[in-house]
């Protein structure tokens, strides 16, 4: 019994011996195998240096990967100077540029199609704007021909207060009457000049507007000349000279201009 114990034993610890030799064996094979990629390149003195790992002295050099049967995998360019890091920027920042103007083209398009079934549906849009705009023209005049009267009275008023009182000063009523209206009169010019520019605005984007919608609905195109034209508020509206009036004093211009 004793031996068939002792034989069983030594046979068990012969299966754990070579199972161990084999793993072993296994282990070297694999470190021995060949690597899966090799790193060459060309040093500053021409030599042809493969490693298979990237190799530090071709760091700033092209290198070629390869497989194992020799065949090029890829190539790892140098890496770029500064002034072709910048030049890389700015062809990036161009092609983001050109890529952001394709998009709001095409966004644009659609808005049209989708906005105007023809061109004479955009052309009424257009006289729509353009008449809101000339209506805020319009009510900035009458302010202003309203204003006109109003610092005309004040600088009447102040002028026969000094000529009743020579020597005294204009008192600080008159002249703040005059230099409201005058700057109210300022107010309502720049707001004029304002709309007007928004006019010219609205008709240069409808006339580009028509001519990409001609474009997209395959339309002949048109002669120019689409825009409406400005109405001439000066014929309508003569503008008002009261901010050079018939001269009170010198001293009574001066603040009213101020």
């Amino acid at each position: 019994m004793a031996r068939r114990l002792l034989r069983g034993g030594t046979a068990a610890l012969a299966l754990a011996t070579a199972a161990v030799a084999g793993l072993m064996a296994s282990a070297t094979a694999q470190t021995q195998a060949p690597p899966v990629q090799i790193y060459s390149c060309e040093d500053a003195q021409g030599r042809t240096i493969s490693s298979d790992r990237p190799i530090a002295d071709c760091a700033r050099r092209e290198m070629r990967v390869l497989n194992r049967d020799g065949s090029l995998r890829k190539v790892i360019p140098p890496p770029l100077t500064r002034d072709q890091r910048k030049a890389a920027e700015r062809a990036a920042l161009e092609r983001q540029d050109e890529l952001a103007r394709l998009r709001a083209r095409q966004a644009r398009d659609r808005s049209l199609l989708i906005t105007f079934e023809d061109e004479a549906s955009l052309e009424a849009m257009r006289s729509r704007q353009v008449a809101e705009v000339d209506s805020e023209i319009e009510m900035a005049t009458k302010r202003i021909l309203t204003l006109d009267r109003e610092l005309k009275t004040a600088q009447g008023e102040a002028a026969r207060f000094q000529t009743d009182n020579q020597g005294r000063n204009l008192p600080f009523a008159f002249q703040q009457r005059i230099t409201d209206a005058a700057n109210a009169i300022l107010a309502e010019d720049s707001l004029i000049r304002d709309r007007q520019n928004e006019r010219d605005r609205i008709n240069e984007r409808f006339d580009e507007d028509a001519a990409r919608l001609r474009v997209l609905l395959g339309v002949p195109a048109a002669p120019p000349a689409a825009s409406v034209p400005a109405r001439d508020d000066d014929d309508e509206n003569p503008a008002p000279t009261s901010l050079a009036p018939t001269p009170v004093t010198g001293q009574v211009q001066a603040r009213a201009l101020r």
